[in-house]
């Protein structure tokens, strides 16, 4: 049986998917790995043991620390190649601010990374039967041009950061869906909201926050939908 383990981080979470094949999803920001490790040592688990490290974007809090974790052992990586130019240069490029708050924010956390190649592309690869995992992936761009979801079959989906959960990454309020500090394309957002929420889900991990329940997104999103009808 397949199970999703959050990896709560400085300011992000990564996941470990645990199940006949185990898989890591997102990184964190630089200087993590160890962090990581630990979290697998806990689950009985050596980085070894790793099958795939897959990318949610290119973003330096959920790709920070992809290069130290395969300096110690070479695992395939998989992302999206929309956000390939983040991961090649280890730099974030342009961050759409929507507010103050995050035009503040963006100069704590807009950091250089130790840049990778991944192995796969995201774009061609759309499910993960080939590594013995069952999950599909959706391309859910908005927040960035190479955003993705994965949804398992256990009725649960690591959605990254075209939501988040709560204030202040997740440290307030963490189940209350809410738009990311960052949004590239606000109308793309929409169209990747709408599209994991026309799966048969119950359950969406994020990059920070949550977990937030599938009834909740749709009740938020019906709200925001509904105000900007009015508008």
């Amino acid at each position: 049986m397949t199970t999703i383990h959050p990896i709560h981080l400085s300011i992000s979470n990564a996941y470990l998917v645990k199940g006949p094949v185990n898989m890591l999803i997102d990184t964190g920001s630089p200087g993590e790995g160890k962090k990581i490790l630990n979290f697998l040592r806990k689950h009985g688990l050596q980085l070894s043991d790793i099958a795939l490290i897959l990318h949610t974007h290119g973003h330096s809090d959920h790709c920070g620390s992809t290069r130290e974790l395969l300096n110690q052992c070479k695992i395939p990586t998989a992302l999206h190649p929309g956000d390939l130019p983040m991961a090649t240069s280890g730099k974030n490029g342009p961050i759409s601010t929507t507010t103050l708050f995050s035009k503040i924010l963006v100069l704590f956390v807009d950091k250089p990374y130790l840049p990778f190649t991944p192995d796969y592309f995201l774009d061609t690869l759309t499910d993960l039967s080939s590594f013995g995992i069952n999950a599909n992936i959706l391309y859910t761009p908005g927040h960035s041009k190479g955003s993705v979801s994965i949804e398992f079959d256990n009725g649960e989906m690591v959605i990254g950061d075209i939501l988040m959960g709560g204030m202040l990454g997740g440290a307030l309020f963490p189940g209350r869906p809410g738009y990311h500090y960052f949004i590239e394309d606000r109308a793309e957002v929409h169209r990747s909201i709408e599209r994991v929420l026309d799966r048969p889900v119950q359950r969406y991990w994020v990059g920070h926050g949550g977990p937030l329940k599938a009834n909740d997104v749709r009740n938020w999103y019906l709200r925001k939908s509904s105000r900007s009808e009015k508008t």
